[in-house]
């Protein structure tokens, strides 16, 4: 009885933070459209919401997924001082693909080298230590003889 109890306690709890979280989305959504309404510009829409303390990942995502330009959407929270590693994870989130990711935040200024270090962190993935390519022999053809001696009485 006791691991029935545990049982649903644990299904009513997983239920109850995807409901949290779904209504999280659907509020920052809100949020979005709003703010788009009284702009008429979703730049200034991500600058404002920003600064008004938003969380960068969940606006990046939001206005991706209502629809507005992934690119400007990416380059606007660039614009506005946003993380890079949350305007990244926010927009891969929203289904914008790593390439794009990557171009929108070049055009808007962002060393590759940051931003290879920000795709690292964002997505949560740190290199081996000493990882690089494992070396290749490689030889001349030849260089190695094999094979024994040729008769030249066999031409």
């Amino acid at each position: 009885m006791k691991r029935l109890k545990g049982i649903i306690m644990l299904l009513f709890l997983f239920v109850f933070c995807c409901t949290l979280s779904a209504f999280a989305d659907d509020t920052m959504k809100t949020n979005v459209q709003k703010k788009y309404k009284e702009t008429k510009d979703i730049c200034n829409t991500v600058k404002s919401l920003l600064s008004e303390g938003m969380n960068t990942k969940e606006v990046t995502k939001a206005c991706i997924e209502l629809g507005h330009d992934a690119c400007l959407v990416v380059r606007c929270a660039i614009d506005a001082n946003g993380t890079l590693e949350q305007i990244i994870t926010g927009a891969l989130e929203a289904g914008v693909t790593s390439d794009v990711c990557s171009r929108c935040a070049i055009e808007a200024g962002v060393d590759p080298e940051v931003l290879a270090k920000a795709f690292e962190t964002g997505l949560g993935y740190t290199p081996p230590l000493g990882a690089g390519l494992t070396p290749i022999e490689i030889g001349i053809p030849g260089s190695t003889p094999g094979g024994g001696y040729i008769s030249s009485s066999g031409f």
